[in-house]
This record gives C-alpha cells, sequence and structure tokens, in this order.
C-alpha cells in the first residue's frame, strides 16, 4: 500500500485551516489587586491575579499563583475603539468593566 504524500498533505491543510473555526477565543488580562475588592459577588483579596474570559460566554475565571480562585457571571459589550491594553476598571472598591487590549468587545459588571 502506498501512501499519496498529495492528498494527505492536502487533508492535514484543511484541518489546519478549518481548527480556527472549532477554536473559542480566550481573552486574559492580569490583575493586582492593592486592597480588597468585589468582582461580582465574589470578594478578592491583594495579589496577583490572571482573568480569562471565553468569547461569547457569560463566567469569567480568576486565577491566583496558576489555580481557579472563582468563577463570576458576566456580560459581553460593545466598546466604541480598541483599547491599546487591557485594562481591569475599578470603581470605590468594585470591578465594573475588564477591557481586553486589541477587542472592541469588554466585560461588563454595571448594572
Amino acid at each position: 500500500m502506498r501512501l499519496n504524500y498529495k492528498k494527505a498533505l492536502g487533508g492535514l491543510s484543511l484541518f489546519v485551516l478549518a481548527s480556527p473555526v472549532w477554536a473559542a477565543h480566550i481573552d486574559s488580562a492580569t490583575w493586582t489587586v492593592s486592597q480588597p475588592t468585589s468582582l461580582g459577588s465574589t470578594q478578592v483579596k491583594p495579589g496577583d491575579y490572571e482573568i480569562r474570559a471565553e468569547e461569547g460566554q457569560s463566567q469569567l475565571t480568576l486565577f491566583s499563583k496558576g489555580k481557579m480562585v472563582a468563577q463570576v457571571p458576566c456580560h459581553w459589550t460593545q466598546l466604541s475603539a480598541k483599547p491599546e491594553y487591557s485594562e481591569v476598571v475599578v470603581d470605590t472598591d468594585k470591578v465594573t468593566q475588564v477591557k481586553f487590549g486589541g477587542r472592541t468587545q469588554a466585560i461588563d459588571f454595571a448594572q
């Protein structure tokens, strides 16, 4: 049995090109908390965190030292312009929005 390299390469190319269609986009931002802050209904202690959110999902995940510490309900909102950098917007010790650098969508907690 002889393997047809052109067919195998063509099939592999098709798979690689189609893979991004199935893969969800995950946004992330680093966040350093200097005083107790609330993120949704979760109280966050001072420390270094990573925020991750999957595009189109209604949950944000908070990590500390590589371990998940909270999942918080959220909703996406459209921004008028793409921010250059990721930013966690805090108002009176409460997170109101998370903007991801280069994206026109942000996580919004304001009710």
